[in-house]
């Protein structure tokens, strides 16, 4: 079975957008890669949020609270978790949330973006992120139950990564799609 995701092809709106949103936050000490992470994650709720009016998906903007980015038809919250990648996602790959704050960000639901660069683009800025790939969503008790706990310094030995903080780890084909996600947040679908 295929991994259906959809690929959004960036442009200069959605780099700027991004670069303005990151330029007002502050640099959260936990933060692996600092002002990049703002940047990286920013950039994956500009193209989301493109996509919730697209699709008349009500949210209202929550990023100012430590606890989740989006409050979703005045139903659901919704954290947006934005990850760097140098290929297209495949249905086996990981999509992850660090431990460092789980105690206290408990949202209804994640949302999984991934950014495409190509790999030997040695630049810092953000247009070298070519495309968005909009994965889908969990919720919070399906992440806890299927995904797979990692320790700092631990290595996943099917791909190669060290993890540099404790995380949880949920594979692609876990996730419900984007056309659930939109009967769910509409109030459609349970």
């Amino acid at each position: 079975m295929a991994l259906k995701y959809i690929k959004v092809e960036l442009v200069k709106n959605h780099w700027e957008s991004a670069l303005k949103r990151a330029e007002n936050l502050k640099i959260f000490t936990n933060s692996h890669r600092k002002k990049e992470a703002n940047e990286v994650g920013c950039l994956g709720e500009v193209v989301l949020e493109e996509f919730f009016r697209k699709h008349n998906i009500k949210y209202k903007d929550d990023r100012d609270k430590t606890t989740h980015d989006y409050l979703i038809n005045n139903l659901y919250t919704l954290d947006v978790k934005t990850k760097d990648r140098t290929v297209f996602p495949k249905k086996h790959f990981d999509n992850s949330i660090p431990l460092y704050n789980h105690d206290h960000q408990r949202p209804d639901y994640y949302y999984f973006v991934s950014l495409k660069r190509d790999s030997s683009n040695k630049s810092k800025k953000i247009d070298r992120f070519s495309h968005a790939c909009l994965l889908g969503f969990l919720d919070l008790k399906s992440l806890e139950k299927s995904g797979h706990h990692w320790k700092k310094g631990e290595t996943d030995p099917s791909n190669g990564t060290q993890f540099w903080t404790d995380c949880l780890n949920v594979k692609m084909y876990d996730l419900y799609d984007n056309k659930k996600m939109i009967k769910v947040f509409k109030g459609e679908e349970l």
